[in-house]
């Protein structure tokens, strides 16, 4: 598969599923989705988030892992089984590779954590026997990198091998930046014999999880393009593509309290947050001051996540009237800046989201 120079790692949720399946057709072509699999909420089986995700996302390639932030919980059912048997460490192999088989698109990371270099080498053979490329994810917020990968890229690089991709990614992470170092060693002493056509991305995201210290109107920042951009200079390799986690961030369990009325509103480099630290304010007014900010509301994109916003200003009853709306518009608006960064088209240069998605 061909791997665009954005590389969004995505989990199965109602959000970013939303948020996605309303882009326009050009925004997706221009996305290579890394998607982490776990239940779709009660349903079965496990195939059935596969299908939502394809829904949002359809005829085209994207790579798959387990989702191992998600916490199954009580009331077990047969989709929770079959996670349960990719969680293991190691994973079942047979459940992994019966569950993508009927998905060509779905190209599979491999599943690495307890396992051993022998594993490695029998699933990139599954991949290559079934016309798939592969991923080399590494989880640096979980198990890491195993001991055997610089033995498996030596092998892959001696036999020339460009059918994969390279994916570092840290989870949540309080600065971009601070992974810089970390992921540029590993790169440069694990990866420095790979062929230049390799894309290798560093994800991570920053997207905050406490929202008490905005008030009114508030930018903040987010650093992966200048993450990026270190990546670059310290590594030297042609093939680094921009990642992050699409305005999201990695599922987190706990007792917190239902979030107060806001508005983001995703910029270049940033996403501007319009709230109340006292009462509750209406979406209306939110985003009211979200288009009122000058220099950060763009206006004019032609995209759904965008109207949504002009539609609560104006009053409007069904278009953002819940937080979860608000979270897929935010999710839309990001994802479609950043596949176009620095060079966002004109409305009439769009398709629509549905016309090449029938």
């Amino acid at each position: 598969m061909e791997v665009t120079d954005y590389l969004v790692t995505l989990c199965i949720r109602r959000a970013e599923l939303s948020g996605l399946k309303e882009l326009p057709g050009s925004t997706k072509d221009r996305l290579t989705p890394l998607v982490l699999l776990a239940p779709w909420l009660a349903t079965y089986p496990l195939s059935k988030a596969i299908d939502k995700f394809e829904d949002a996302y359809p005829s085209r390639p994207y790579f798959i892992d387990v989702d191992s932030y998600y916490h199954p919980g009580d009331n077990n059912n047969e989709a929770k089984e079959a996670w349960a048997e990719l969680a293991k460490r190691p994973a079942d192999l047979s459940v992994w590779q019966a569950l993508l088989l009927p998905y060509p698109n779905a190209n599979p990371c491999l599943l690495m954590a307890g396992s051993t270099i022998e594993s490695a080498r029998a699933q990139i053979a599954w991949a290559r026997e079934n016309d798939r490329s592969f991923c080399l994810r590494m989880n640096m917020a979980g198990p890491g990198i195993p001991n055997w990968m610089p033995n498996l890229v030596a092998e892959l690089s001696a036999e020339g091998a460009v059918d994969y991709a390279v994916v570092f990614d840290f989870g949540l992470v309080d600065s971009a930046l601070s992974v810089a170092p970390v992921a540029a060693g590993y790169i440069t002493s694990f990866f420095k014999g790979i062929p230049a056509e390799i894309p290798i991305a560093v994800c991570c995201t920053t997207f905050p999880s406490d929202f008490t210290v905005f008030d009114g109107i508030e930018e903040l920042g987010f650093s992966n393009r200048d993450l990026l951009a270190q990546i670059r200079r310290a590594t030297n390799h042609p093939r680094i593509v921009y990642g992050d986690w699409g305005s999201t961030k990695p599922r987190t369990y706990g007792h917190a309290s239902t979030p107060k009325n806001r508005i983001d509103y995703p910029t270049d480099n940033g996403w501007v947050i319009a709230r109340d630290n006292g009462g509750p304010v209406s979406f209306q007014t939110a985003a009211k001051r979200i288009i009122a900010a000058k220099g950060k509301w763009t206006g004019g994109l032609g995209i759904w996540g965008e109207q949504l916003i002009e539609g609560a200003a104006a009053g409007q009853a069904f278009a953002i009237d819940s937080m979860p709306k608000m979270y897929s518009a935010r999710i839309n608006i990001h994802l479609h800046r950043q596949a176009f960064y620095g060079h966002l088209p004109p409305p009439e240069a769009l398709d629509e989201a549905w016309s090449d998605d029938l």
